[in-house]
């Protein structure tokens, strides 16, 4: 009895070492994996990690409601990982569209495949409808062409991270980061803007993932769609009779392209009548700018103003050649309109440049000439 357990003690001894060696020789052969999985009835996000580049790997998922002794598959979705770099975690998006949802268990399962041979595979339950109160709630959510803001809502003292994303399609192409945020009483709203350039009337989604740690760790999510557009306003203007200018700031991470146009109209008052006269016109470029950037665009008028009062009306058109935002100001001068022509913009040094002094030019020219004959004529009395 004790040779035959001391034969089978040797046996373990040998075996085991060989069967986690083929283990370990098993995932070396699967480079690629689900590291991170997380799912509601509404979204659901896959984390996968590879220590090499990996080329359209495809990620298929399934939502599903556990029964007695079978499983509903509710529906399954599957599409390309596409490309990604080796050693760095990439997280894919995607929405659920469940009506009717009941109460009770579910479970996402995941799997990762490479011309239809499972690489990787993982699931994870979460339960809808429960009846326990989380510390926190979302209560709006705003995604736009600039950034992201969340209000939150606690019900208890919460300490929590939050989890920026954006989404194109099942791709997240930004996502950022708030650790250790509080909130005691009250609501309050967070917000961060997108470190990415986005396309023009393009569809986007904005995602927020909150992760609470106590009483013990569990998420929150919200997500909203909007569509990229181009976006600026004028901060500060300044004008006078020779020119105006207007500062214009980027509002949205689409590259601003727009330009501004500058108008002025003379305010012309009659008895019982007021009307605006068309004096001119500037068109300028605005300079390409991104959220938060600032440009001050110039222009000069053709002439300085006459004597009078001027309607100024500033247009910021936008990428498409919309009207993004008017401005209306006025415009006093009181230079008179001798004033105005001698002082004409193109025209002043030209007049300083002839006159240099005293005198009319003619006037200083038949004198010297005068004066040269007089000493040529005595120079010849004396000879």
């Amino acid at each position: 009895m004790k040779a035959a357990l001391f034969v089978l003690f040797l046996f373990l001894i040998s075996v085991l070492p060989v069967s986690a060696a083929n283990t370990s020789q098993l995932e070396g052969t699967a480079p690629a994996r689900i590291a991170e999985l997380y799912s509601d009835l509404e979204s659901f996000d896959v984390t996968i990690y590879s220590t090499q580049p990996e080329e359209n790997l495809t990620l298929e998922v399934s939502l599903i409601r556990p029964g007695k002794g079978t499983e509903e598959v509710i529906t399954t979705q599957e599409f390309s990982t596409g490309s990604f770099p080796a050693n760095m975690k990439v997280t894919k998006v995607g929405f659920w569209d469940v009506r009717n949802a009941e109460r009770g268990a579910y479970t996402l399962k995941a799997r990762l495949l490479e011309q239809g041979q499972v690489l990787s595979e993982s699931k994870s339950d979460f339960v809808y409808g429960s009846n326990s109160a989380s510390r926190l709630q979302v209560s709006d959510l705003i995604p736009n062409s600039d950034g992201i803001a969340v209000v939150l809502s606690p019900n208890q003292v919460s300490l929590f991270d939050i989890e920026y994303m954006l989404v194109d399609g099942h791709d997240v192409i930004y996502k950022t980061k708030t650790e250790k945020a509080s909130l005691t009483s009250i609501p309050e709203a967070f917000s961060a803007s997108w470190g990415t350039l986005l396309e023009s009337n393009k569809e986007y989604t904005g995602r927020v993932k909150v992760q609470v740690y106590s009483p013990s760790k569990g998420f929150i999510t919200s997500t909203e769609n909007f569509t990229a557009r181009d976006d600026a306003k004028i901060t500060d203007i300044y004008q006078d009779e020779t020119g105006a200018s207007a500062t214009v700031l980027g509002h949205s991470q689409v590259p601003f392209e727009g330009s501004l146009v500058f108008s002025v109209y003379e305010l012309q008052e009659t008895p019982g009548s007021s009307s605006s006269v068309f004096v001119e016109s500037v068109r300028e470029r605005v300079p390409v700018l991104l959220n938060d950037d600032d440009e001050t665009v110039e222009v000069a008028w053709r002439e300085r103003l006459p004597e009078g009062v001027y309607r100024l009306e500033i247009e910021l058109f936008g990428n498409d050649g919309d009207i993004i935002e008017r401005r209306e100001t006025i415009i006093e001068s009181d230079l008179s309109p001798s004033n105005a022509s001698e002082v004409s913009p193109g025209t002043e040094n030209e007049t300083s440049g002839e006159n240099g002094g005293e005198g009319t030019p003619g006037f200083s020219v038949t004198a010297g000439i005068a004066g040269l004959a007089l000493v040529f004529a005595l120079f010849k009395k004396l000879h």
